[in-house]
């Protein structure tokens, strides 16, 4: 990942957690990470979807307990690597983040890899999705 993203912790500035009411688009590669959490995930064309509202089973005591390992999408946060990329608007980071031109790079880079990524996916479409399973 880039070395331009300041989100380092998954907690917030303000102490707000980041990972509770959540949702995670998988790569192929990732869906193992979520696969056992049955309630919340389901596989998709090119991948899967995670979704919760009760916090991310990897997230405990305001830590990402498989941060090296985490999905590219909990990476690459507070900037959306699916569709065209944008930067959560309600990060409490986003006014020091910048989404610099290698960054942009970076992600479509990923999406040529990952076809999952090229899909623009919002709240309601993923709870759909999870709802029709």
């Amino acid at each position: 990942m880039s070395s331009d993203n300041v989100c380092l912790d998954c907690i917030g500035k303000d102490g707000n957690d980041c990972c509770i009411d959540v949702y995670i688009i998988l790569n192929p590669e990732e869906i193992h990470l979520f696969k056992k959490h049955k309630e919340g995930f389901i596989e998709v064309k090119d991948g899967g979807l995670f979704y919760t509202t009760k916090g991310c089973p990897y997230f405990e005591e305001n830590h990402c307990q498989i941060q090296l390992k985490k999905p590219l999408y909990c990476k690459y946060y507070p900037v959306f690597i699916t569709g065209k990329p944008f930067i959560h608007d309600e990060c409490s980071i986003n006014s020091n983040y910048k989404l610099t031109a290698s960054l942009r790079k970076e992600v479509v880079e990923l999406q040529q890899i990952y076809p999952i990524y090229k899909r623009d996916w919002y709240w309601e479409e993923v709870k759909r999705e999870l709802q029709l399973q």
